[in-house]
């Protein structure tokens, strides 16, 4: 399902949601509430790991590593249709993405996610 990444992520029920980039590579995990969005001082994206769990529920938002180019593509593609379910699920339950923006910039955004992560 080729999707232009500088583009739409995804469009359901009125609500777009786009690829947030740090120059010119999209992010995995981090989109955007418009398009073009860089994720260094631009403060309108979110972190799709930290949507309510009901939202994640049952989906598998990583990559699974693979040895081939060919099916490397196809986990890719897998991945992104997983992040489209819970950005669906999340449009259709009306969540406030603006809230999701505001929690994840205020928290520190992915930088403290990260530490927070490994622990730091």
């Amino acid at each position: 399902m080729g999707v232009n990444r500088r583009k739409l992520m995804l469009s359901h029920d009125g609500v777009k949601i786009y690829h947030s980039w740090k120059g010119a590579r999209a992010l995995t995990w981090w989109y955007a509430l418009e398009p073009e969005h860089e994720a260094e001082g631009g403060g309108r994206d979110f972190d799709i790991r930290r949507l309510p769990q009901p939202y994640l529920e049952g989906l598998d938002l990583d990559m699974a590593r693979v040895a081939d180019a060919a099916q490397t593509l196809k986990a890719y593609d897998r991945m992104l249709d997983a992040h489209r379910e819970v950005l669906r699920r999340a449009i259709d339950a009306r969540h406030d993405f603006g809230t999701s923006v505001a929690r994840d910039h205020r928290k520190g955004g992915a930088w403290t996610w990260l530490r927070r992560a490994l622990g730091r």
